[in-house]
C-alpha cells in the first residue's frame, strides 16, 4: 500500500509539473504575442511618418520582459509587408522558458493630408502688402497668407495653420514678390533653376514674414488643364445691381461671367462651374458657396483674365492655367488659387483650405516627417 501510494503521489506530483509547465507556456505564448503586437503597432506608428521606414533589430523591454524585432519590406508600390516577432524573456533561443511568436502584417501606405498648393503661379507670384500697411491707421498690418481645415470647423482667426505651399514654376528674377507688408504661414516652392537670392524678391524685408521654408523645386508643379466638357451652353452669366441668381448644385458651363453692383450667385449644393472666356467679380458683388465650404465650389476659366475685386469673401477652387488672376478686393478667398500669374493687392488675405488635398507626391517625394495614412490590408500569425 505505501509504494503504492508513492507511486500515486509521483504521478501526482509529475502531472502537477507538466500543468504548471503548461500554464507558464500558455502564458509565455500570451506574452510573446502581445509583444509582436506591440512591434506590428511601433512599425504602423513610424511609417505613419517615414515611408521608406524598414524596420529595428531585437528592442528589449526591460530585465526579463521580453521585447520585439521588426522588419518591413515593399509589397508594392504603396503595399509594405510588415514582419514583428516578439521574443521571452529574451531573444536567446536557449534561456529558460523561451518563447517566440510572429505575426505577418500587409498595409497599405497613402499621402496623407500634406501642405497643399494653395498658392499656384505658373509664371509668377506677387503678393502687394502696401494697402495692408497704408490704409490700416490703427496699426501696420500684413498681407496674410495660410491655412485651415474646413473640415474641423470654419477658419479659426488668430490661430490659422500653416500647411501650405506658395509655388511657381518660374526662375526668373522676381517670379514671387513679397511688397510691403506681407506675412506667409507656410511654404514657398520656387521653380527649377532658380537662385532664391533673386528669384524671391522681398521689399522691404523687414516687413515680410515666412514662418517655412524656401526650397527650389526639381521638377514643375503640374498645372490642372481646363476642357470645357460638353454641356448645355449658358452663354453670359451676367449679375448685376441687386439681382440674385440661384442654382442647385451640379455642372454648369458659361461663355464668361460678370457679377457686380449688389448681384449675387447661390449655390444650393456642390457645384463645378466652367468659362470658357474671362470672369469679373466687383463692388459688392458675391458667390454664396453652398455652406460657405470651398471644397463645394470649383471655378476652371480657360480664359485669360481673373478679376476678383468685390468686398464679399469667396470660398472656391479657382483653376484658371491661362489667366493673369488679379485679387483686389476687400473680401479674404477661402480655398486655393491657380493661375499663370498671380496678383493679390488689397485689404483681402488668402486662406488656403486643406480639405482640398492640393497636395502633389510627384513633384514632392514622401520625406520623413510628412503624413502618411497606413491601411492594414491584411493579418495573420506565421508562427504559433
Amino acid at each position: 500500500m505505501i509504494g503504492m501510494l508513492a507511486m500515486l503521489s509521483g504521478g501526482m506530483l509529475t502531472r502537477s509539473v507538466i500543468e504548471q509547465r503548461s500554464s507558464r507556456l500558455s502564458v509565455d505564448v500570451a506574452r510573446v504575442f502581445h509583444l509582436s503586437e506591440s512591434g506590428l503597432d511601433v512599425a504602423i506608428q513610424a511609417l505613419r511618418t517615414d515611408p521608406h521606414y524598414t524596420g529595428a533589430s531585437y528592442t528589449a523591454l526591460g530585465n526579463r520582459l521580453g521585447g520585439y524585432a521588426i522588419e518591413v519590406a515593399p509589397d508594392g508600390p504603396s503595399r509594405r509587408m510588415i514582419r514583428s516577432t516578439g521574443f521571452y524573456p529574451s531573444n536567446n533561443p536557449t534561456a529558460i522558458d523561451y518563447a517566440a511568436r510572429t505575426i505577418e502584417t500587409v498595409v497599405q501606405v497613402t499621402k496623407g493630408t500634406g501642405p497643399g498648393y494653395g498658392v499656384l503661379g505658373v509664371q509668377s507670384v506677387w503678393f502687394d502688402g502696401w494697402d495692408h500697411v497704408n490704409i490700416r491707421k490703427e496699426g501696420r498690418r500684413s498681407l496674410r497668407v495660410d491655412s485651415y481645415d474646413s473640415r474641423r470647423g470654419p477658419y479659426p482667426e488668430g490661430a490659422a495653420n500653416g500647411n501650405l505651399r506658395i509655388c511657381t514654376n518660374g526662375h526668373e528674377e522676381k517670379a514671387v514678390a513679397l511688397v510691403g507688408g506681407v506675412t506667409i504661414h507656410g511654404d514657398i516652392v520656387l521653380g527649377p533653376g532658380s537662385d532664391p537670392e533673386t528669384t524671391l524678391w522681398r521689399v522691404p524685408e523687414q516687413w515680410t514674414s515666412i514662418s517655412g521654408s524656401v526650397s527650389v523645386a526639381d521638377m514643375e508643379a503640374p498645372m490642372e488643364t481646363v476642357e470645357i466638357p460638353m454641356l448645355p451652353d449658358g452663354g453670359r452669366l451676367s449679375i448685376s445691381g441687386h439681382e440674385v441668381v440661384t442654382l442647385a448644385g451640379g455642372l454648369y458651363r458659361f461663355h464668361d461671367m460678370r457679377i457686380s453692383g449688389n448681384g449675387t450667385l447661390v449655390f444650393t449644393g456642390p457645384a463645378e462651374v466652367y468659362v470658357e472666356e474671362d470672369v469679373q467679380i466687383s463692388g459688392k458683388g458675391e458667390i454664396d458657396t453652398a455652406s460657405q465650404l470651398p471644397t463645394n465650389l470649383a471655378l476652371y476659366v480657360k480664359g485669360t483674365h481673373v478679376s476678383i475685386s468685390g468686398d464679399a469673401d469667396l470660398f472656391a477652387k479657382l483653376v484658371a492655367p491661362n489667366a493673369t488672376v488679379e485679387i483686389s478686393g476687400n473680401g479674404d478667398l477661402y480655398g486655393a488659387v491657380m493661375g499663370r500669374e498671380i496678383i493679390a493687392r488689397g485689404r483681402g488675405d488668402i486662406h488656403y483650405d486643406e480639405a482640398l488635398n492640393l497636395y502633389d507626391e510627384a513633384l514632392n517625394p514622401p520625406r520623413r516627417g510628412d503624413p502618411f495614412r497606413v491601411s492594414i490590408l491584411s493579418w495573420r500569425e506565421a508562427s504559433p
